[in-house]
């Protein structure tokens, strides 16, 4: 399958080791994503082969950095990006995916069922309201944000979702203006890592910048 080489290709060229079954797995979703797009437009992005760069192999840029996490929140997801691909090629890790769109949240339950997908919730709701849920603070070890807003208002956002320690992976296109560890800081946080790569079909920049939490 011709497809199947081009993310397995694309998949080692950023040193990301994913069992054959679990790349078979992303197509199906992927083929599903774009199947659905055709109908509700749930994405700009409707080429397969730009599909499989910008939806699959960038969703699963920030796994070196997942170790030791147990409970993930995607603020924003859209249509499970990057959510759903990291709990394919992460069962274990339990995802909760917050986004306000209700075609998106429908399509991410169909999938969740179609390919059985445990211990994953798709949320439809604003951020703002979701983060009011007494429930909710400090629930999660992760917080994880693809291309949704600037760092100081996602440094807001997933404040309340996370205890001392906790995290948020900022995943970006570009670099913004502004001093970063001083954001971190009067938000709570500190700037502790950033990770900056080129996607491998189209030399597209990303940077995943690393919030923890203090406290």
């Amino acid at each position: 399958m011709a497809e199947l080489n081009v993310l397995a290709a694309q998949l080692a060229h950023l040193g990301l080791d994913i069992l054959p079954e679990h790349q078979e797995q992303l197509l199906r979703f992927q083929r599903e994503l774009l199947s659905w797009n055709r109908k509700f437009n749930l994405t700009a992005i409707r080429d397969q082969a730009q599909s499989i760069e910008k939806h699959l192999v960038d969703s699963l840029t920030p796994l070196p950095l997942l170790e030791g996490s147990r409970r993930l929140l995607d603020l924003g997801s859209g249509p499970g990006l990057p959510a759903i691909p990291l709990k394919i090629v992460r069962p274990a890790l339990g995802i909760v995916s917050v986004e306000a769109q209700e075609k998106k949240i429908l399509f991410q339950r169909h999938v969740a069922r179609l390919l059985g997908l445990r211990d994953f919730t798709p949320v439809r709701a604003r951020i703002e309201e979701f983060g009011k849920d007494a429930a909710q603070g400090g629930a999660y070890d992760l917080v994880i944000a693809r291309a949704l807003a600037r760092t100081e208002q996602l440094l807001a956002w997933a404040a309340p979702f996370l205890a001392g320690g906790g995290r948020l992976i900022a995943m970006k296109a570009q670099e913004e203006d502004g001093n970063l560890a001083q954001l971190a800081t009067l938000s709570g946080f500190e700037w502790t890592e950033r990770s900056e790569l080129l996607l491998p079909a189209s030399g597209a920049q990303r940077r995943l910048d690393v919030f923890t939490r203090v406290g």
